[in-house]
C-alpha cells in the first residue's frame, strides 16, 4: 500500500458490515418478517449507509492511512447502535438462556460468582480497579489504532477488519444464544453494585444509556479483548506487555460488575481464537481477490 498517496478503493471492512446486515435480514425474514421494518433497525442501517457515502465522497481528499483510520474509527463508533439492536433481536429465535447459564455457574462453584465477587472485594480500591478494567474495553481499540497510525499505518485496515468483524460475529451469536446477564436476570439488590470513583460512574453512565438485556453469552468484552491480544502478538508483539495486564483485569471485571456469568467469560476465551482465525482468513481472502 502506498501510504502517502491517495486511496481510491473501498475499505474491506464494509464487506463485513454488509454480510452482517444480510445475515440479520435473512433471520428476520425467516423468523419475523414484519420485524424487518422495525424503525430502530432501519435508522441504524441508514446511518451506516450515510457514513459509507460520506467516506466514499471525500475519499479522494485523504491519504490511504487517514482513509483507513476514518473507516475503522467511524464504523467502530457506530457499533453501539448495532449492539443495542441485539436487545430487540435476541429472542428472535430462542428464549433467553440466563436460567441455564446461572445454573451452570452454580453447578461449577456452588454459588453465584457474579453476586459474591463484588461483596468479597468491596471498597473503593477494588471497585475502581475493576470498573477501570471494564472501561478499558472501550479505549483499547482506539489506543491501538492511534499507535498503528503513528508507527504502522499500513496495518490499520487489517486490525480494524479483524476487530470489527469479530464484534459483528458476536452480535449474531447474541441472537443465537440470547442472554441478558446477571445485572438484568437477578433482582435488586442482588443485581446492583456501588460505584465510588471516576471509572465506576463512567461505566454506570454508559450502562444507563447504552446497555440492554442482551450480549451476555459469549462475553464479547472478553473475546474481543483476547482477539486484540492475538492480533498484537502476531503483528506488534512488543506492545503485548502493556495491554495484557489490562485485559486480565477486564476479564475479572466482567463478573465483578455483574455483566457476565463465569461461563460467559469461559465461552469468550474459548471462542476468541476461532473467531480471530476466521476473520483473519476472510480478510486475507478479500485482499487476494481485490488485488487480483
Amino acid at each position: 500500500m502506498n501510504i502517502p498517496g491517495k486511496f481510491h478503493g473501498i475499505s474491506k471492512i464494509w464487506f463485513a458490515v454488509l454480510i452482517y446486515f444480510l445475515i440479520i435480514s435473512v433471520l428476520q425474514l425467516i423468523f419475523d418478517p414484519a420485524g424487518i421494518l422495525i424503525p430502530e433497525l432501519l435508522i441504524n442501517r441508514t446511518i451506516y449507509l450515510a457514513l459509507f457515502f460520506v467516506l466514499i465522497f471525500f475519499k479522494k481528499h485523504f491519504s490511504a492511512k487517514i482513509f483507513h483510520l476514518l473507516n475503522v474509527a467511524g464504523i467502530y463508533a457506530l457499533l453501539t447502535f448495532l449492539y443495542k439492536e441485539t436487545a430487540t433481536l435476541n429472542t428472535l429465535i430462542f428464549p433467553k438462556i440466563d436460567a441455564q447459564l446461572s445454573l451452570a455457574d452454580e453447578a461449577l462453584f456452588g454459588f453465584q460468582p457474579a453476586l459474591y465477587f463484588s461483596r468479597w472485594c468491596s471498597g473503593c480500591f477494588w471497585s475502581e480497579l475493576f470498573f477501570f478494567g471494564y472501561f478499558s474495553y472501550y479505549l483499547m481499540p482506539l489506543i491501538i489504532l492511534f499507535l498503528l497510525y503513528k508507527y504502522y499505518p499500513h496495518k490499520i485496515e487489517a486490525f480494524g477488519f479483524v476487530v470489527i468483524s469479530s464484534f459483528l460475529v458476536y452480535y449474531v451469536l447474541f441472537i443465537l444464544f440470547p442472554a441478558a446477564g446477571p445485572q438484568f436476570y437477578f433482582t435488586y439488590p442482588d443485581n446492583a453494585i456501588d460505584a465510588c470513583g471516576v471509572f465506576g460512574h463512567a461505566i454506570q453512565l454508559i450502562q444507563k444509556h447504552g446497555e440492554g438485556p442482551t450480549g451476555a453469552f459469549p462475553s464479547s468484552h472478553v473475546a474481543v479483548s483476547c482477539i486484540m491480544l492475538l492480533w498484537l502478538y502476531a503483528h506488534c508483539r512488543k506492545w503485548i506487555k502493556y495491554f495484557l495486564p489490562v485485559v486480565i483485569i477486564l476479564i475479572f471485571s466482567t463478573v465483578y460488575i455483574k455483566a457476565h456469568y463465569v461461563v460467559d467469560v469461559v465461552a469468550g476465551i474459548v471462542t476468541a481464537p476461532l473467531i480471530y482465525w476466521a476473520t483473519l482468513r476472510f480478510y486475507k481472502s478479500l485482499l487476494n481477490r481485490m488485488s487480483a
